[in-house]
């Protein structure tokens, strides 16, 4: 079954879980963003006073056979970094072990005004909270450094883009299963996020270099590596007999190219197992 990935914001009670690890983060991280400067090397991470707080946080180990995640995926997640990306938080090993299901919500005067902004500013929000309670609850201190990082940059392959441009954005979704991609009047961030919680992609971070900056309608279908030979089974009916990176050139006309620039590492600092409820 395909997983739909549309976003859906619940101001009411905004909660820290992310499902599947597939929750679309409205700003890309900041190695990505084409405009912005990167922090020059140990850049400190703001500290809780200056970060908005949950009236209310729970924070629950995992319990056996009970739905929880890494608090790795909550640290990604809180500041904008690829939950599905690896090496760009630099940690001890436990906040890979250790799994929580956190949950907060906003004073009610928060809850109306985050009502009021935009999608991109209340998910800013949100990760601003979830900064804050990271570094209240976990003692958490880190800083920023820029390091060379392997990345993929998508790019116009060659022929030009085979996307449909649909302007009802309004009405945009994203869906993705093992195999497929699907979208309608999506933006290309939030196909790169999609993108890159696929396995095939290996973790990378992806650089979008198409210029593409409309939303279009899509279907992305390939078959996972080494699918067959892990399961035994025939692919997927909805998976083509074509790699993914073969299924974006030939269905979208785009190209994945495998390079290193600089980026943004978070280091972690300091990070302590959390206070009692």
């Amino acid at each position: 079954m395909v997983k739909d990935a549309t976003r859906r914001s619940n101001p009411g009670c905004v909660t820290l879980l992310i499902v599947g690890g597939l929750i679309a983060s409205s700003s890309r991280f900041a190695f990505c963003q084409a405009n912005s400067a990167p922090p020059s090397a140990a850049t400190p991470v703001t500290s809780a006073q200056q970060k908005p707080a949950y009236d209310v946080a729970t924070i629950k180990p995992a319990e056996p056979n009970g739905y929880a995640m890494s608090l790795r995926v909550y640290i990604q997640s809180a500041y904008g970094i690829p939950v599905n990306s690896n090496g760009w938080v630099i940690g001890p090993d436990w906040i890979d072990s250790a799994r929580y299901v956190i949950r907060g919500k906003p004073t009610e005067s928060m809850q109306k005004d985050m009502q009021t902004m935009s999608v991109e500013e209340r998910s800013q929000q949100t990760h601003l909270l979830m900064q804050g309670l990271l570094e209240d609850r976990f003692k958490l201190k880190a800083h920023y450094e820029n390091r060379e990082m392997p990345v993929y940059q998508l790019v116009i392959a060659k022929g030009g883009p085979k996307l449909k441009e649909n302007t009802d954005s309004a009405h945009g979704q994203l869906a993705v299963n093992p195999s497929l991609i699907r979208g309608k009047a999506a933006p290309m961030p939030r196909f790169l996020e999609m993108l890159e919680s696929v396995p095939d992609i290996g973790g990378r971070v992806i650089v979008d270099k198409t210029g593409l900056s409309g939303t279009y309608d899509f279907l992305l279908k390939w078959t996972p590596l080494g699918a067959a030979a892990s399961s035994g089974a025939s692919p997927s009916p909805d998976a083509e007999s074509v790699s993914l990176f073969t299924a974006i050139e030939e269905q979208l006309g785009l190209k994945l190219v495998p390079v290193k620039e600089p980026g943004q590492v978070l280091v972690i600092d300091q990070i302590e197992r959390p206070s009692e409820n």
